[in-house]
Parts: C-alpha cells; structure tokens; sequence
C-alpha cells in the first residue's frame, strides 16, 4: 500500500482557471520563473479541493478561456466518470459491487478490466511487493494501533498466507473477471494513476489544446508536446524548500510513495502505514520512492513496490522496464538511481510542481541575517483556512497578514495570498483594510508588494509566519503597541478580518483568536527565539 486517498464521490473545489502569458507564470510556492517555450496558446492553471480526498492542480496550454474551460469539465467529468467504477469508498462503484461476487464470472467495464490486468502484471512483476489485497494488512495493523499491541507474528503469518491466494482470475477473451481471494481488495494504489491519465487525455483532446498536465496528490502526467519541471522535495527536510531537485517531464507519468506523514502509532513508536505483503512488517528502508513511467498508472504501482523492496531490487526492476526511471532515497539520505535520472535533473528553469508539498508558508532563507529584536524575540502567527462544506465547489480565499503600529501604519506585511495573473489582480482590492493601508504605505515607501513579495492562495490548512520585527527596508521596529491584522476575502463568498492589538516588548505574549467563516482559527505567540534558529 501506499499514501492513498480514498475514492469518493464528492465534488471538487475550485479556485480559478488563470490565464497567463507563457513567459512568467506565478504558482507553486510563490517562486517566479520564466516557464520553457510551449506550443502556441496560453497557459490556464486551476487548482481544486476534494478531488479523491486530495488537492488536484489541472494545466492546459489552450488557444482560448473557451477551449481551456472546456477541457477543465472534460477532466473533471472524466474523474467523475471514473470514480464510479473505482472507488472503496462507495459501495454503489462497480469495483464495490464486484468485489462483493465470489467465485462467478462477471463482465467488467475495460476501464476496470484493464486496471485489474496490470494490477495482476505488477503483482508479478515485484513478486508480491505490490499487492491489492494489502488493505487486509492495513487493517490488522489499524486493529493493533487500537489497541496499543503490536500484532503476532501469527496473525500476520496467517494473513500473509491469505494474501499468496489469488485476488482473481481474469479472461482476456470475455473482458470478464473473477473473484477469488476472500480478503478485501483496494485498487488505490493504481487506480489512481489510472484516473489521472485518462483525466489529462480527456483535457488534451479538447478542440483548441495542445497540451495538459493533472496532478493529484504526489501522482501526475503530462500529455502533448510539453515539458513540466516537477520539483521533488528531501522527505528529511521537507519543510526546507533549498534542499529540493528538479526534473524535467515531458509526456510521462510521475508518482512518489513513502512513509514521512502517514503510520501507526504504537506504544510511543510511529510505524510506517507502507506494509510488506510477503512479511506483513512495515517497511524501513526507505523515506521516499519517487518513479517517472510512460503512464501515471504504472509510476503510481511502480512507487509502491520500490516503497517495499530493497533499492537493489527497485533498481533492477527498473533497468529492465521501458521508459522507467527512479530516485529513492533512504531514511539515512542515502540517494539511488537509475542510470537515466540524471538526464532528466535540471535547474528550475520552468515553473516547478512540487510533489512533497510541505504545507508550511512563510519559511525564512536559513541565509537570512538573525536580528535582535526587544533582546531575542519573535512574533509567530498561526492561521488555519477553513475548507469548503462537502460536495461544494469553491474559489481559494485571498488572504493578507500584516502588522500595523499604534497609528495605524502597516509596518510589515507578513503574508499576501492572491493571484497576480490574468483577471487575479481585479479582486485584491477586496481586501479592503489591507489595501487601503498598503496605499498610505505606499506614499512612504515604493515598494510594490504584490509584484515583491505576493505568493499564490493556499488550500485549505494550516500555516505558519515569523516577524523578526523587522519593517519592509529591514530596520528593526521599537517595543511598543502593534495591531496584528488577518483578512480574507472570497469571489462569490464572504469577506473576514481579525484584528488584534499586542504590546510588544520584553514579555512574551500568547493570545488564541476567534476564528470566522474564511480563517477557521488564528493564534499569536509573541516569545524568545529559540537558540538552535540563530
């Protein structure tokens, strides 16, 4: 098993389709880069919520808005489409419904028929490393954190023996599959990748698009004639954007698999949620597999297998399979791979997609100079953005946290959340108060924020920012009164401010805020640095 969302039913979020020139697109975490030569078109970047229990990221390269929302409703429709057939999470999926027959021939749709048959091909092809009755494994496991016991070896030598039955039997001549194996089954693993192919197939062949890229959770793929820098982060670090590489993809398929935030807890020891199928042990060998395939499908069966094998095992596999490269790196930081990776790293010259996305905004340059600010202190601000009620659609809040001083001048801008490109900059004016601040701010100073310092809206989730008090040239501001401010405003949704006054200056100061309908809660911790960040 892998890092996999449940299937659902429910509808996704979206934020906005941005239309953009070629030549500098803002995305990602808020780096601006010059993006590679594309077809002729503009480039249109969506980005929604709740797609199979994830965030999805949608791109086509299209000749008009007309052609490019065209292609989102084929993309999205096609995942709909194809959930219904795949999904564990409804009972009503064919897959469910299938999975409930034992010992009869049933015909399957080819989109199942073919996913179980390459299932079976990798189940092969690792020896059993890549497994879809894994899930009974998962569950004995689940059963143990419960408990706070570890299982037996008994109970896991009795359904590693279950899971050497066969899951199925197939007929090639029929399109019909048989149910074999008594334990349950789950194709998340595959099914996934399955989806994201045919969704960015969906997307390319709309009239008037010559290329697409979908991206959901860590699995991607881009169609056409188009190359997408993807950037993978060090599951060590993963909250330090420096310790990063980037590759350059181009009509392949990408997916990364490993254990960094996801387990079982068990009397104070966090187990990896990766089982072996021939063991029934979490896996320990790796912190992250990340494969390049012709397809999604396959990097995404692919990931999950060399999550489980040894490296040298993963490595040879892979030298032997068409198309296929991969990077795996141990817990230790140990890097290996194939003989071809290298050929595909490169300097971020595009706009890179960041696979292993941290989560965290706000992060200083570890380059950057430590001040002394009130002897030692620093202002952390903690903010959570609500999500979307389910099955709902909605358009990504556009947030700003800034710092005002007794007279109500904004001397610090920590956090500008909105989209700079395309129609993007017609509603950053709905952020009334910060707006208004940031033009008086603006008679003082020419800095222009949202070209300096803008970042692209977060999804849902929490995240994190550090004054060092500092103002924008850098000078250290004097002890005294400031007002923190936290506003959001939402196209076709509502408008929130959270405003909270502080005295700054040799006591440390820690204040929960009340939270509303956009920012879902808010913190402040005014407190010494700690000695490891100087």
């Amino acid at each position: 098993m892998r890092n996999q969302a449940t299937f659902g039913s429910r509808r996704p979020v979206e934020t906005r389709f941005l239309r953009g020139f070629l030549a500098l697109v803002l995305i990602g975490l808020g780096s601006l880069f010059p993006l590679p030569v594309l077809q002729a078109g503009d480039l249109f970047v969506s980005h929604f919520e709740n797609v199979l229990g994830t965030g999805m990221e949608l791109r086509v390269v299209a000749e008009t808005q007309q052609s490019a929302d065209e292609a989102e409703s084929r993309a999205l429709t096609e995942i709909d489409r194809l959930d219904a057939i795949f999904s564990t999470y409804s009972p009503q999926s064919e897959f469910s419904r299938w999975q409930q027959t034992t010992g009869d021939w049933k015909t399957v749709s080819p989109e199942l028929f073919r996913v179980l048959a390459a299932s079976e091909t990798w189940q092969g092809a690792t020896q059993g490393a890549f497994h879809p009755g894994a899930q009974r494994l998962s569950d004995v496991w689940k059963q143990a954190e419960r408990r706070q016991q570890l299982p037996t070896e008994a109970d896991l030598e009795r359904v590693v023996a279950e899971l050497k039955t066969a899951p199925w039997q197939l007929d090639e001549t029929t399109s019909q599959a048989r149910r074999v194996g008594r334990y349950p089954l789950t194709l998340n693993a595959i099914a996934k990748g399955e989806m994201i192919d045919l969704a960015c197939r969906a997307a390319r062949e709309t009239p008037g698009v010559s290329a697409a890229f979908v991206k959901i959770g860590g699995d991607l793929r881009v169609c056409g004639d188009w190359t997408q820098p993807v950037t993978i982060r060090d599951p060590a670090h993963a909250g330090d954007s420096s310790r990063t590489l980037t590759i350059e993809i181009g009509d392949r398929g990408v997916a990364t698999s490993g254990p960094v935030y996801r387990g079982f807890d068990i009397q104070g020891r966090r187990w990896s949620h990766l089982l072996d199928p021939r063991t029934g042990w979490p896996v320990r060998q790796l912190a992250s597999a990340t494969v390049v395939a012709p397809n999604a499908r396959d990097a995404d069966a692919l990931a999950t297998a060399f999550s489980v094998l040894e490296p040298a095992e993963s490595l040879r596999l892979a030298r032997q399979l068409e198309g296929v490269q991969c990077l795996l790196i141990t817990p230790a930081g140990e890097r290996f791979t194939t003989p071809g990776w290298s050929l595909m790293e490169s300097l971020p010259e595009g706009s890179p997609v960041v696979l292993a996305q941290a989560g965290k905004a706000g992060a200083e340059k570890a380059s950057k100079e430590v001040v002394d600010w009130n002897g030692g202190y620093e202002l952390e601000v903690k903010l959570e953005i609500n999500g979307a009620d389910s099955g709902r659609r909605y358009r990504r809040p556009y947030v700003a946290v800034w710092v005002e001083d007794d007279e109500g001048y904004p001397v610090r801008t920590l956090a500008l959340w909105v989209q700079r490109t395309g129609k993007g900059p017609r509603w950053i004016p709905d952020l009334k108060r910060w707006y208004k601040t940031d033009h008086l701010r603006q008679i003082n100073e020419e800095t222009d924020l949202v070209k300096t310092m803008s970042e692209p809206t977060r999804k849902p989730g929490e995240y994190k920012l550090v004054w060092d008090g500092t103002d924008h040239a850098g000078k250290v501001v004097p002890p005294g009164e400031y007002t923190i401010a936290i506003e959001a405003a939402r196209e076709h949704g509502t408008y929130q401010i959270i405003r909270k006054k502080v005295k700054l200056g040799e006591e440390g100061v820690e204040e929960p805020l009340p939270g509303n309908q956009e920012i879902k809660s808010a913190s402040l911790q005014y407190r010494k640095r700690a000695a490891t960040s100087r």
